[in-house]
């Protein structure tokens, strides 16, 4: 079992862990979380299958076209990275000095963040802290203890989740007060992305969409970073066969179809509301009930006349292969 790594080397494996692995993985900080009551709104699950519904959800970020096209910009956010730009007047000893940045694609994060959501809303089957709950119950106290640092997992998912009144990066003041960037990055995703949420503080007035955005594009790649880290964590456990859950859950479809192409078994027609439409289910297998069609009402849809014109007027047209739709 893999996971390919793609925002960043690191997980809740403990120092001195030899593991095989695509990319070395780092130790964590210790640390220890307070407790957060999620158990009246969290839906009641077997381990296992909270753990599998993470991983799909998980693996669906991780094929985000962004992570693909642009991983670089993400882990730069992620990690807080800045550009100062100098300039320096040697003959007037005057200096000008400017900030630079390129952010990851708007259009792309807001559905990257979109997809990140369900781990920060305690209703969600995969939210972060009971999905570590599920984890640590399924591994016996001897990989607990020798290899995986669960305690460092979560103060980090603690860290950049919980709490909006602490900065994760910085924070920014005006004549109206301070903003961390984790509320700046909630009032993107609240106001400007997903929903219209109207910005009542007055900071939170005095800031413009790109400071918002430049707030979210760090604190939504942080998440991110956990939500790899978990996932690698969990492949890495089931390839060594040290956690046992359903390993469709690396193979089911993540994505729906969008090319739909099925035989279908009988198939009728009728003037527009000159027949009600039928109100039950008939199996396909029972030609008798098939038979009790009333065939001067409904007709095989190949041979109606009106749509039969169509296709004979493709043939006539040049098409090789006729078709109506």
């Amino acid at each position: 079992m893999s996971c390919t790594r793609a925002l960043r080397a690191s997980s809740a494996i403990r120092r001195g862990t030899q593991v095989r692995s695509e990319r070395s993985p780092l130790a964590t900080r210790p640390g220890d979380v307070g407790a957060r009551s999620y158990a009246e709104a969290m839906p009641a699950l077997d381990p296992r299958d909270r753990l599998r519904r993470f991983v799909l959800r998980a693996r669906k970020v991780m094929a985000h076209s962004l992570v693909h096209d642009h991983p670089e910009l993400l882990r730069e956010a992620a990690e807080g990275t800045i550009g100062v730009h100098v300039e320096w007047n040697q003959k007037t000893g005057e200096g000008k000095h400017r900030l630079q940045m390129t952010l990851p694609p708007e259009e792309q994060f807001e559905s990257f963040a979109a997809r990140i959501r369900p781990f920060t809303i305690g209703k969600e089957p995969v939210y972060w802290s009971p999905v570590l709950d599920a984890l640590e119950k399924l591994l016996d106290a001897e990989t607990l203890a020798e290899l995986v640092d669960i305690d460092g997992l979560r103060a980090r998912w603690q860290e950049r989740v919980e709490g909006s009144n602490v900065a994760q990066a910085y924070y920014v003041m005006t004549e109206n007060g301070t903003i961390t960037d984790v509320k700046l990055a909630d009032q993107w995703l609240n106001s400007d992305a997903l929903h219209t949420q109207v910005i009542r503080s007055g900071v939170g007035k005095d800031m413009g969409l790109t400071e918002r955005y430049k707030a979210a594009a760090g604190v939504y790649s942080r998440i991110g970073v956990c939500v790899e880290d978990t996932l690698w964590l969990i492949s890495y456990l089931v390839g060594q066969g040290l956690l046992d859950i359903d390993k469709s859950a690396f193979t089911d479809p993540i994505f729906a179809d969008t090319e739909i192409d099925f035989e279908l078994v009988g198939a009728y027609c009728a003037p527009v509301g000159s027949e009600p439409m039928p109100t039950d289910m008939v199996d396909p297998a029972d030609f008798a009930a098939l038979a009790e069609l009333d065939t001067n009402k409904w007709t095989p849809i190949h041979k109606d006349p009106e749509l039969m014109a169509v296709v004979q007027g493709k043939a006539q047209a040049g098409d090789e292969t006729p078709r109506v739709s």
